[in-house]
């Protein structure tokens, strides 16, 4: 590992929630020397105390914890945190990371990972969060009924907020920068997820229906998100301005 590498993650604080005491020494030390600053917590109600002292800039979960599982902690933080967040479950458990990849977290991995492996995903999620907000800072979108505030980190469906995920904002924000232009799933897991996801299209596919539940008036014949077949997904924008577009457009051309 280059000392380029080592010094990206000065300055980043992580929290490693897990009640296994062997697995938080090893993955701290490693962390500790690509210069993070590392706290640890043994259980759900200890990470959520430590979260809000401490501010991390990436939660580091396992599924598997004794009274409160990390599905459960993690729709807790969510309640009140954007802060990235990895999942880590054994190997067999399957089944619990499809949930969580339902449920939203940036990234899910076997906790049987090498912990350089850990530490090159971590600065991969930290990476993505910090380049989204930078890339995105001045961009807003309002059609009338769909209304997005990137500074304020506002989605409003009809005046109503609506919550989204860090992965589904980061998401949206992504199709509607790049509006009425057909995006491939490669594309969109590169810009969303980086290149370590490469192939992985079921990752596209569950978080666009996550999206278009919560921002389509009928999820099942969306408006917004469209469905360009084997190919990618495409926003088209609505509203008063997209048809005076179009009008404009089909009367120029005749």
């Amino acid at each position: 590992m280059s000392k380029h590498e080592l010094d990206s993650m000065i300055g980043q604080k992580i929290l490693l929630i897990d009640n296994d005491i062997e697995f938080l020494k090893l993955t701290s030390r490693v962390f500790m020397k690509a210069g993070a600053q590392v706290i640890t917590a043994r259980n759900g109600m200890e990470g959520i105390s430590k979260m809000l002292t401490h501010q991390p800039s990436l939660i580091i979960l396992n599924v598997i914890m004794p009274r409160k599982d990390g599905l459960q902690l993690y729709q807790d933080i969510r309640q009140f945190s954007n802060t990235p967040l990895i999942m880590l479950s054994a190997r067999d458990h399957e089944q619990l990371m499809l949930q969580g990849l339902e449920a939203g977290v940036d990234d899910i991995l076997s906790k049987s990972i090498n912990p350089e492996i850990l530490l090159a995903r971590a600065r991969a999620v930290i990476r993505r969060s910090e380049h989204s907000d930078d890339h995105h800072a001045a961009f807003n979108y309002d059609d009338g009924r769909l209304e997005i505030n990137v500074k304020k980190h506002r989605i409003l469906i009809d005046g109503k907020p609506v919550k989204l995920t860090p992965v589904e904002f980061r998401l949206l924000l992504y199709l509607v920068s790049n509006a009425d232009r057909v995006l491939s799933f490669d594309q969109i897991l590169a810009n969303v997820w980086g290149n370590e996801h490469e192939g992985n299209h079921s990752y596209v596919h569950v978080y666009i229906s996550h999206l278009r539940s919560k921002i389509e008036q009928d999820a099942k014949s969306p408006r917004y998100i469209l469905s360009i077949h084997a190919v990618g997904y495409l926003f088209e924008k609505q509203g008063m301005y997209s048809s005076f577009e179009k009008t404009f457009e089909s009367l120029a051309t005749g």
